[in-house]
């Protein structure tokens, strides 16, 4: 039998860590590690829809700075708009073909730290998984040290793993340290004066504590602290710092957290809890049987006529009232709650957004309402004939093949980005997350990043640094592609067998995935054939490492060489077997 080769990179899913930070209203609606610097550019555009005075459709338009832009969704850099999955802005630079999602700023220039390396504001390439910069240089911290001082560094190659900097010079801790008291810091033998009399630190650098205030005490090296402060020690620097009762310490930098309440104490006022109330930082005086909150009001569990709605005490005239899952007060026998309005209620009428519409002669998409006229469906918050080859939906946004001058064939998405045609692009994938990217020679996809393969090994959607490899396949196993449903070819989902299943648990056996999947069954959607398989169902794909990431609870459509156990193309679908059918069915 043949054996089919694919050439086409891989689609992994990269496990990264995020830093320790948390920035207020960030929302990152991917679901999988981002660049923390991407956080302030989802969702910029004004919601009341107003843009320099005039008001706009936000399906077709996006407002930077007053400033209309046609395109729906888009990010802002100032003025100008963006999408976050294809450019980068910093400092109010765009820089085109490198996501924010994945990036990094360089001064005004946004670069990809896997792959590249800012260093004194210049992009370098990585040449070692681990590079570091040192000045304008890059050098591998196992074999060479950085020395000199802020304004000229270089590069020396380690003697030993016992050298150290000294200046621009290196010293073996073990027979010498370093005494920050000469000008210019020289290494000195351990029996000399400077390292007998000062002590050396496990860098073998001559220091001592600083000489703190009458009732304070050293933290660390570089600062002091009260004692009803802590001490925050920050692991790559020398330099320390304190803090107080109301910031935490994360990785040696401070951040404020809010002022606890803990029963004794109510914002920054006393409190005697047999007297005194405290809600939401107001205190009341205690009422019997008053022992809860509404906002800054108290009230008791059996108080008549009220509701506690969103943090607010409304009086009730008559019994039915609720609260809507928004917080608003509203009777159900006469009112019904789109969003933050609320509507009187009108038969046969549902919500969709803040308004209503009937499904009988409106289709309801995102919130957005349309007339019902053909054969419609939703892609975003827009309507259109899901029928017609001159229309593509890429994950909710909807392209015009006539305007983009393209064949149906041949358009193919990447996420919500209608990709070129050719081979000019690679679609990195990560379950929720798709990046595209310039297609480059020795670089393939591991999850949503594209590593130089030189530099980077790729096993389940994980990196790990070329010399540590952790697969005995190094990659050279071709797995099946993840694909969105809307790329497969037609004529092979429709007139080839598919196998259909939700993935219920995933596990490794040697180098293989096993995969356990209910509800399975195969289907050939032209004859209409549908077979139920036992379930569980299992599932084996023959290497690990090039496989990509199933997400247990996810459903997928298996797409097999004909004639081959052999798995070429997996999609993830929320509904799979309306997608097939109402393809198969044009």
């Amino acid at each position: 039998m043949e054996r089919v080769t694919m050439t086409t990179p891989l689609l992994m899913f990269v496990l990264l860590a995020l830093p320790c930070y948390s920035t207020p209203g960030q929302v990152n609606p991917f679901g999988v590690p981002v660049s923390a610097h991407a956080g302030k550019f989802y969702d910029m555009s004004p919601r009341d829809h107003v843009c320099g005075g005039l008001n706009y459709d936000a399906l077709d338009y996006t407002c930077c700075e007053n400033v209309l832009h046609e395109g729906a969704g888009l990010s802002c850099c100032g003025n100008r708009v963006f999408n976050l999955t294809q450019a980068s802005c910093c400092e109010g630079q765009l820089t085109l073909n490198v996501s924010q999602l994945v990036s990094d700023c360089c001064g005004s220039r946004a670069y990809d730290p896997l792959n590249q390396l800012c260093c004194d504001s210049q992009i370098l390439i990585r040449t070692q998984p681990h590079s570091k910069c040192c000045g304008k240089e890059l050098y591998n911290e196992d074999h060479q040290l950085c020395c000199g001082n802020v304004v000229k560094r270089k590069v020396l190659t380690k003697m030993s793993g016992h050298h150290r900097c000294c200046g621009d010079h290196q010293f073996d801790q073990r027979s010498h340290c370093c005494c920050i008291d000469s000008e210019p810091l020289s290494p000195q033998p351990l029996n000399a004066s400077c390292c007998a009399s000062s002590g050396s630190n496990h860098m073998g650098i001559a220091q001592t504590s600083p000489k703190c205030m009458s009732g304070k005490q050293p933290c660390g090296l570089g600062a002091c602290f009260n004692p009803t402060e802590r001490c925050c020690v920050n692991p790559t620097s020398l330099l320390e710092q304190s803090y107080s009762h109301n910031q935490t310490c994360c990785e040696g930098t401070l951040h404020h957290t809010p002022y606890l309440y803990n029963g004794a104490s109510c914002g920054s006022q006393g409190n005697n809890p047999d007297s005194k109330i405290c809600c939401a930082g107001k205190l009341s005086n205690r009422v019997l049987g008053k022992n809860l909150c509404c906002g800054t009001t108290p009230y008791g569990v059996e108080d008549q006529g009220v509701l506690c709605c969103n943090q607010t005490l409304h009086r009730v005239v008559e019994d039915g009232y609720q609260c809507s899952p928004g917080g608003h007060l509203y009777l159900p026998s006469r009112d019904m709650v789109c969003g933050s309005r609320v509507h009187l209620n009108d038969p046969g009428k549902h919500c969709c957004g803040e308004d209503t519409y009937d499904p009988q002669y409106e289709i309801c998409c995102n919130g957005h309402k349309h007339s019902r006229w053909g054969n419609k469906s939703c892609c975003g918050g827009k309507a259109y004939d899901h029928s017609s080859d001159q229309m593509k939906c890429c994950a909710g946004t909807l392209y015009n093949l006539q305007v983009q001058d393209r064949l149906s064939e041949e358009a193919q998405c990447c996420g919500s980005v209608l990709m070129e045609a050719g081979t000019t692009q690679t679609c990195c994938s990560a379950p929720g997350l798709n990046l595209v990217y310039p297609t480059q020679p020795g670089f393939t996809c591991c999850g949503h990043r594209y590593p130089n393969s030189s530099l980077w090994s790729c096993c389940a959607g994980v990196l790990y640094s070329r010399p540590e490899l952790h697969t005995t396949s190094k990659n050279m196993i071709p797995g099946p592609r993840l694909l969105p449903l809307g790329d497969l070819k037609t004529e092979v989902l429709c007139h080839t067998r598919v196998l259909l299943g939700t993935v219920e648990s995933v596990s490794v056996k040697m180098n293989e995935r096993s995969i356990v999947m209910i509800n399975a069954m195969y289907m050939l959607a032209s004859r209409g054939h549908v077979n139920p398989l036992p379930s569980p169902h299992y599932v084996t794909l023959p290497d690990h490492c090039s496989s990509p990431e199933l997400v247990p609870g996810n459903t997928y459509i298996w797409m097999k060489i004909p004639f081959s156990d052999t798995i070429r193309f997996i999609s993830d679908h929320s509904y799979p077997l309306h997608s097939i059918l109402s393809r198969c069915s044009k």
